[in-house]
């Protein structure tokens, strides 16, 4: 019963996003509330980096931004450098 309500609850914030997003677009310098930021972040690395580590998590106390992504991205550049972004 728990999963189901969780389930519920992101179904409803995901509404409220879709929603308050061209606001958001506006008031906030063309953030997206809907943007899949892990998605667009490990697209822009997958041919040149490793994917360290990555997740998704929900803040509940952070409405309307209560999804947030975190994680390592590990790159070699032609020299041999690693960089390293979070």
């Amino acid at each position: 019963r728990l999963d189901e309500e969780a389930e519920s609850n992101r179904l409803f914030l995901a509404w409220q996003q879709r929603l308050l997003d061209p606001l958001q677009q506006i008031v906030a310098d063309n953030c997206h509330l809907t943007r899949n930021t892990d998605a667009a972040v490990y697209d822009a690395f997958k041919q040149d980096g490793t994917i360290v580590y990555r997740e998704r998590f929900f803040v509940d106390e952070m409405w309307p931004v209560s999804c947030q992504c975190s994680g390592v991205v590990q790159r070699v550049d032609k020299l041999g450098i690693v960089g390293i972004g979070i």
